[in-house]
């Protein structure tokens, strides 16, 4: 007894939605292009070999313009490999239906879409299917069937969308609701598409993401998961700290918005913040390095919440270290306007005042570390006001006095040998000791 075609299709069509697996043979659970086909047909007492390029061999060829609903039809997509790599069932009206590849799920796809007609390898009638009836792809001459009136998931798909993406719509929903009691063409639907809301508030990679999360969900995660993976590398590089939602809300605008590097940066610069040792990672630390290292040499003080910002501001692009170091000058010369030239010129207010602090250091005998830009004696001499009225930094010379006027002056070595030695001059003068050759 021959299996009814029609039967052998409605098997098929129970898989609709069944994910895509591999080596898969369960229509509820998996499948496979060729597990499809072999199940759908076994259901009906057919059986047929279990991979593609043996379910090409059965049965008898027949033409693209004469399949009927029943036949099997197979096509080449690798071009890598000889031969048949998948098959579909074909169900009349120039569609067949077919388990595509990982990711994606059984579906009914048009044999007039560039991609499968670009790629028809074969079509096989199998022996034993009876009531196929007339299935013209070729939409032509007085013997083509009747053009079939397509239901809205099969209009979805002709479309170039999933039905459930635009069950994700209200706006599109209701305009595939339209095309479908229309019948209407593929460039009829496009044309009103673009008139959408939907359409002009949204750019093409965001289009692409939205169709991709509602009618391939696995392969949007899978796309969300390698931008966040990505990212997160990308804020540890910056010094940025974020949040998973923080983290996601990136990922998103780099799918859903195309990001470009300068817009990724824009975001990470936001969240740059010290770390529980109270520093900066990444880019940041280094940029924050730079910055307190220049302020060290210029003797000015900026405080942490200060460097986070100038950090911030680099990492955004809002600001360059250029920038950066010519306010840090500027504020250098605003604290030691006797040396405006030179800080301009780019030299170091702590190489300036090296000959002051070593004379300090040297008089008072105190330890380098204890000397520095901000000892006051050190910043009273560089910044002195001349008799002009303008800053004019101390001679050498008339630093070395005020230094010996210091009480801790007195209490040096050197000091205590410059008054024995005044003393034994003046006990020489008066003949009481003799005098030093």
């Amino acid at each position: 007894m021959a299996a009814s075609a029609d039967a052998i299709i409605q098997t098929a069509r129970t898989a609709l939605g069944t994910p895509y697996r591999w080596g898969g043979n369960n229509l509820t659970r998996g499948v496979d292009c060729s597990g499809l086909v072999q199940q759908a047909f076994a259901a009906h007492g057919i059986q047929l070999p279990r991979v593609t390029y043996q379910q090409i061999n059965v049965g008898s060829s027949v033409p693209l313009n004469k399949l009927t609903a029943g036949d099997l039809v197979f096509f080449d997509t690798d071009r890598k490999k000889v031969g048949p790599d998948h098959v579909g069932i074909y169900i009349g009206g120039g569609k067949f239906i077919h388990a595509p590849r990982t990711g994606d799920v059984v579906k009914i796809s048009s044999l007039g879409d560039s991609y499968y007609s670009d790629r028809f390898m074969a079509g096989r009638r199998v022996s034993g299917v009876s009531g196929g009836g007339a299935g013209s792809v070729s939409g032509g001459g007085a013997d083509s069937a009747p053009a079939p009136i397509l239901e809205a998931t099969e209009l979805a798909e002709r479309y170039g969308m999933s039905y459930a993406f635009f069950d994700s719509q209200p706006e599109l929903k209701g305009l595939l609701r339209e095309a479908t009691a229309g019948q209407w063409t593929a460039t009829r639907f496009q044309a009103s598409l673009k008139n959408t809301k939907w359409w002009r508030e949204s750019s093409k990679t965001s289009r692409e993401a939205q169709v991709l999360a509602a009618s391939d969900p696995a392969s949007y995660r899978a796309s969300m998961e390698a931008q966040r993976e990505a990212l997160r590398a990308a804020a540890v590089q910056a010094g940025a700290i974020l949040t998973g939602t923080q983290l996601n809300e990136l990922a998103r605008n780099v799918v859903h918005f195309g990001w470009n590097e300068a817009q990724i940066n824009n975001f990470l610069g936001k969240y740059i913040d010290f770390t529980d040792k109270h520093t900066l990672g990444g880019m940041a630390g280094t940029a924050a390095k730079e910055i307190t290292g220049l302020a060290y040499e210029l003797g000015i003080k900026v405080s942490e919440q200060q460097v986070k910002n100038y950090a911030q501001y680099i990492i955004r692009g809002v600001s360059t270290m250029e920038e950066v170091q010519t306010t840090l000058r500027q504020q250098a010369t605003g604290t030691y306007p006797g040396f405006t030239r030179q800080i301009e010129a780019g030299e170091s207010v702590r190489d300036l005042a090296s000959p002051y602090i070593q004379m300090m250091a040297e008089e008072l005998e105190l330890p380098d570390t204890d000397v520095d830009l901000y000892t006051p004696q050190i910043r009273d001499a560089i910044n002195r006001m001349g008799s002009s009225g303008g800053p004019t930094p101390m001679t050498l010379a008339d630093f070395q006095q005020t230094l010996r006027n210091d009480p801790r002056w007195g209490k040096t070595q050197t000091a205590q040998d410059n008054a024995m030695a005044v003393g034994q001059q003046v006990l020489a003068d008066m003949g009481l000791i003799a005098r030093q050759a």
